[in-house]
């Protein structure tokens, strides 16, 4: 259930700067700071509001071409010994 909170009052709880939430609210995802601020913000805003964080965060990653890293290691990644991959990596 969405709740109508101010602006105001989201900014004293959560501490993020007007213009990042109203970048939020406005889908102008490239004013963000960036980085791990970008989703902890999002996330912050939609708690808040009674939103889905990720339904927000489908969009932002939409919007921003944004991709996070995926889930764990495939099965050839895994067979894979670890010197190969250190070596890969630096």
């Amino acid at each position: 259930m969405r709740v109508k909170v101010s602006l105001e009052a989201i900014i004293a709880q959560t501490k993020i700067s007007r213009r990042f939430l109203e970048a939020i609210e406005n889908g102008e995802y490239g004013e963000l700071p960036g980085g791990v601020f970008d989703v902890s913000y999002i996330r912050q805003y939609a708690a808040l509001i009674g939103y889905d964080a990720e339904t927000i965060l489908e969009d932002y990653r939409r919007v921003s071409g944004v991709v996070e890293p995926g889930g764990p290691p495939s099965q050839a990644e895994r067979n894979e010994p670890r010197w190969v991959r250190f070596f890969e990596f630096g």
